[in-house]
């Protein structure tokens, strides 16, 4: 039968895995402002194109996280569960404003990923045409980036929401929407984490092969890091892209239930791994960064 609490010999387990992710992700939301203070407050960024992609990606990656752990783990483990499931449990507007966060802010970071990769990509491919149309028109790519997720999950915003007890029974809370269109939220999901994550992927290794033909010795460290910092955002997109296909494929194309039990336990992780990392490799590969931190802790010691 199911309960709003996970079984006790769980509890201990997912109390310690909660309490790992809930530090390492609230220290990540303090390094996300860290970076983008610093890309702000750098007065001679020679990249403006980079730091407007990246801060807009970070207040999304914020967005998610929060909107994500404060309110799907938390109530994972039966906190509030009991009073959000007796005044929520009918389809109403008060819950839409989590499930459209939920759905739109990962769409959205997959085509802010993608467009990194378009920017690193086409100013390698053509250094100084690369750098004239991405600072010029660097306002109408973001516009572009914060619209296009609605094509994928537009027939959810006027939709009623309500939470209801976890279907697989082990504690916890689902909050799901009364459908108005007949489309799905999880295929529409899927295929755009397996498009973005590729076009991607496809954008990273155009560039690299570029880069191949050129000798490092005519890069900058600042263009370097950027290089690199590009190679794990595409191998974090992926994992991401790759748990959300494998989800869809187990629930809806071979309904194998044991699968999908073993995917949406590490799709926590998953989420974390898409959304949190590019905080920390921007601090340890940005001299930018690592020097506005420096400025922070002599201040902090006056």
């Amino acid at each position: 039968m199911n309960s709003c609490h996970p079984p006790t010999d769980e509890m201990a387990g997912l109390i310690g895995i909660y309490a790992f992710q809930g530090f390492y992700g609230f220290l990540s939301v303090a390094v996300y402002t860290l970076n983008i203070r610093a890309l702000r407050h750098h007065k001679a960024n020679l990249d403006k194109s980079f730091s407007l992609l990246y801060t807009c990606c970070a207040a999304l990656s914020l967005t998610y996280f929060l909107d994500h752990f404060l309110i799907r783990r938390f109530v994972k483990l039966g906190f509030f569960c009991e009073y959000i499931l007796e005044h929520f449990g009918e389809p109403n507007y008060w819950m839409m404003p989590y499930k459209t966060v939920a759905s739109y802010c990962p769409i959205a970071i997959l085509v802010f990923h993608t467009l990194i990769a378009a920017h690193r990509f086409s100013i390698v491919a053509a250094p100084m045409r690369g750098v004239q149309i991405w600072d010029r028109y660097r306002r109408i790519f973001v516009c572009f980036g914060f619209l296009i997720p609605l094509i994928f999950m537009w027939f959810m915003v006027p939709c009623k929401s309500y939470a209801e007890l976890d279907s697989e029974g082990n504690g916890g809370l689902d909050i799901e929407y009364k459908k108005v269109f007949g489309f799905s939220s999880s295929l529409f999901a899927a295929i755009a984490a397996v498009f973005f994550g590729f076009l991607t992927l496809f954008l990273t290794i155009g560039m690299l092969i570029l880069l191949a033909k050129l000798s490092l010795r005519k890069l900058t460290q600042a263009e370097i890091s950027l290089i690199v910092f590009e190679i794990f955002m595409t191998v974090f997109t992926m994992i991401y892209a790759f748990t959300q296909g494998i989800l869809y494929y187990s629930i809806y194309i071979v309904k194998d239930m044991e699968l999908k039990a073993t995917v949406i336990q590490f799709r926590t992780f998953a989420i974390d791994i898409f959304i949190l990392p590019q905080a920390w490799t921007l601090l340890i590969l940005s001299t930018t960064v690592r020097i506005y931190r420096n400025r922070i802790e002599i201040k902090s010691e006056c």
